[in-house]
């Protein structure tokens, strides 16, 4: 990760905060001129980025438990973006105050005409909402935090305290990830059509959140070329095996979701897809199915292009830009039933939150002070010298 970190230089570091910089005073002149818009765009950026982190965390501890070598290959990549949990805290603070922008269930005077959303109070409600999230983000920061203070238990000595510990801070880390995400779902995405519900709906957003984590390390991997390395094709070769499985987990939840609820044609349940089925919002369900999983499933079926890694990179950066679509599918019809549309807010949202996220993320791989580093100094160290035993 050091490698992709001086790829990009002082210059891009330079560059991806000026972009944040400037994409975040547009967004502020914007909340003057277009306050909802604003917010929803902000949402639907700032799921999307969350998800990489959030993904990030559960495949580190899924390794943690399983080891191998395609692990140790992506885990850099997987360490940078858990530590940026803490600033998707603090980027999740201006959602705080468009609750109202954001929810019907905020806003007063609907849940006083819906006896749905009177019915549905004592959950959503704006003081419960921000508990809740607040309790999500302590245990993510808490799970992110034991498993770096304990990764190097990850060695040749599986019996060690260490490596109990953090086994045992996975297994439970991926048990609490699982309800936490879920319920996050329900909260932030699912709340903007109070009326619809899914049973599916929590675990296809954690399938979605690990397959644009694991996309995102095969890019960085791929950038962090090792051409001496003798494994590389094999290693490549294993990461294609399981982003494909990523990619059928998620096309298998996502067309048993809408297949259900087709088939039983209830007006609560078909509120959420009727926007995007009878509007243009359906071109982009079409983009999603080329992108998010048939280009992928073929490219990933042979074996030559698994164990490329410039071609893997580069399939994995075409799903990672599909997920943004998706992350865009979910969140936009609420606020433009109407049929497809995408503002220059939307961008500029792209700008501001990818243009921070990504010179932060570069900031932590190139090993910069952070406050993260003093803390995992020693981990490291062990590291380095479990690696070289």
């Amino acid at each position: 990760m050091r490698a992709v970190a001086n790829l990009i230089g002082g210059r891009g570091r330079r560059a991806l905060w000026l972009a944040g910089a400037v994409g975040t005073v547009l967004l502020v002149v914007d909340v003057f001129l277009d306050r909802r818009d604003v917010f929803f765009s902000y949402l639907f950026v700032w799921w999307f980025l969350l998800g990489i982190s959030l993904g990030s965390l559960a495949i580190l501890m899924v390794h943690n438990l399983s080891g191998g070598a395609w692990g140790e290959r992506i885990r850099p990549g997987l360490n940078a973006a858990t530590r940026m949990l803490p600033a998707m805290l603090v980027l999740s603070i201006p959602l705080w105050f468009g609750l109202r922008d954001l929810y019907p269930w905020a806003r007063a005077a609907e849940v006083g005409a819906s006896e749905l959303l009177q019915d549905k109070a004592w959950y959503l409600d704006p003081t419960f909402f921000f508990v809740r999230g607040a309790t999500y983000f302590a245990i993510w920061l808490l799970v992110a935090h034991l498993q770096r203070k304990w990764a190097y238990g990850r060695g040749a000595n599986g019996d060690s305290v260490e490596a109990r510990r953090l086994r045992t801070v996975s297994a439970l880390g991926l048990l609490m990830y699982s309800l936490t995400v879920t319920f996050a779902a329900v909260d932030w995405i699912m709340s903007l059509f109070p009326q619809w519900y899914s049973t599916t709906f929590g675990l296809l957003s954690g399938i979605g959140q690990a397959l644009a984590a694991f996309s995102f390390a095969i890019v960085c991997a791929a950038w962090d070329r090792r051409g001496a390395d003798p494994h590389t094709a094999s290693v490549f070769h294993d990461l294609g095996n399981l982003l494909l499985m990523f990619v059928m987990t998620w096309a298998y939840l996502a067309f048993t979701q809408y297949l259900i609820t087709w088939a039983e044609d209830l007006p609560n349940e078909i509120v959420w897809y009727l926007p995007r089925v009878l509007t243009t919002w359906h071109w982009v369900a079409i983009v999603l199915i080329v992108f998010h999983f048939a280009l992928p499933f073929v490219v990933l079926l042979s074996r030559r292009a698994k164990r490329a890694p410039q071609a893997l990179g580069t399939l994995a950066a075409i799903l990672l830009l599909a997920h943004l679509v998706d992350s865009l599918w979910l969140v936009m019809p609420a606020l433009r039933p109407a049929g497809f549309a995408v503002t220059f807010r939307d961008l500029s949202t792209v700008l501001a939150l990818g243009g921070i996220w990504l010179a932060l993320f570069v900031a932590f791989a190139a090993g910069d002070a952070t406050p993260g580093k003093r803390a995992s100094g020693g981990a490291s160290r062990r590291n380095e010298a479990i690696g070289h035993a």
